[in-house]
């Protein structure tokens, strides 16, 4: 049977935590209710003005 001993995960788990990537990234997303003739109704996008345009 293999054993682990307690210092080996620990390097483990110190050696994850350096790697870990910190970058955030902020995305704003919205559900289209409705499209015609251009324009769209689109709920849930808080930081977009009527009129906007957006992608």
């Amino acid at each position: 049977m293999v054993t682990i001993r307690a210092d080996e995960i620990s390097n483990i788990i110190r050696e994850r935590i350096e790697q870990y990537n910190r970058e955030v990234k902020v995305v704003n997303t919205g559900t289209v209710l409705q499209v015609g003739d251009g324009i769209a109704r689109i709920y849930g996008l808080d930081e977009v003005m009527s009129g906007e345009l957006v992608e």
